[in-house]
């Protein structure tokens, strides 16, 4: 039954969401979303389960919302024609945010237009998504919309540099992902230098050139890395890896050049090829949605491919950051 007492209000969120939100957001509800009821009585929003249980009636009014009411006038509404208790419906509400069963349909991705059926069929779960992972609902102050990050993610246009079948399989699965490539570098945001050489050799010589957000992959045989997402005069570069490198073994430039001579033969597995590519683009997607991935790296072998996170900070004597305020040498 719906909780309205004030005995049973720690049956709710413990928080308000953020009261400005619910002034400006649209819910409508994603039927991807099922409402689904559990045998011991408790209902959940997909795979979320909610802190208290519903009536049909609230449920009912839940999965009627069409996005054309505000969320506050459509609890007000609710409230009054259902006879409902207004503190019941806005706990449905958090809960239909938080799980992605509610959409804000007030603001919808302006680049909606430019996408292909696939693409467009997809974006309710693309939504559902950035705001259970992304959104934070606590938060006391202005919430990101949904729409504006998966219109950046649909506006970022990579620059794929490299051959072989790693650099394939990012191409690939980017497309079929919805992320944006182009060959020219005027066009594009941010450049992915592929490697088949080995994962700690920067094949391309001149990265150092590029002024673009730019990250480093390679792959041979069974081992691959990731890493670092250099932004030029922010964080680590490609020379600082190779430079530490140096420092933990002195052969290293002698072994980085033959290395080199055998980047015709360079090969890896097919599915580390696959498994690598994929966690590059979650990378890189981390990167668009705001989420700081500088001065790290990421390395995984066969036979399980669990990426590890490494940090790759900058080496006093690139001299990369040198202009910096808080870099010193």
């Amino acid at each position: 039954m719906d909780c309205t007492s004030l005995s049973t209000g720690s049956q709710f969120h413990n928080f308000l969401m953020n009261h400005a939100f619910f002034q400006r957001a649209y819910p409508e509800y994603n039927y991807r979303v099922p409402v689904i009821s559990r045998a011991d009585g408790s209902v959940n929003f997909g795979d979320h389960t909610l802190s208290f249980v519903p009536t049909s009636t609230s449920v009912d009014w839940f999965t009627s919302l069409d996005g054309s009411l505000s969320a506050q006038h459509a609890i007000v509404a609710g409230a009054k024609h259902l006879n409902l208790a207004q503190q019941a419906l806005t706990s449905l509400l958090i809960e239909g945010f938080e799980s992605g069963a509610l959409i804000d349909s007030r603001v919808t991705p302006r680049t909606s237009r430019w996408l292909n059926a696939k693409n467009r069929d997809r974006e309710h779960t693309d939504l559902a998504c950035a705001q259970k992972n992304i959104i934070n609902f606590k938060a006391p102050f202005s919430i990101k919309d949904a729409a504006e990050i998966i219109d950046r993610r649909n506006t970022t246009q990579i620059e794929l540099v490299g051959q072989g079948q790693l650099a394939e399989s990012i191409y690939q699965l980017g497309i079929a992902s919805g992320f944006e490539f182009t060959d020219q570098r005027t066009c594009a945001s941010v450049v992915i230098f592929v490697s088949n050489t080995h994962p700690d050799v920067f094949e391309h010589a001149n990265s150092h050139l590029c002024s673009l957000p730019h990250l480093h992959v390679g792959t041979r045989l069974d081992s691959a890395r990731i890493g670092p997402l250099v932004i030029p005069g922010e964080s680590s570069c490609f020379r600082c890896a190779h430079l530490h490198r140096r420092d933990f073994s002195a052969d290293w430039m002698e072994v980085d050049l033959q290395w080199r001579r055998h980047s015709n033969s360079g090969q890896s597995d097919s599915i580390l090829s696959y498994q690598t590519a994929a966690y590059t683009l979650l990378l890189l997607r981390h990167w668009i949605d705001g989420i700081a991935i500088t001065n790290m790296s990421w390395e995984a072998s066969l036979p399980w491919l669990h990426f590890r996170s490494q940090p790759a900070q900058p080496h006093p004597l690139c001299g990369c950051l040198l202009h910096t305020f808080n870099f010193t040498g």
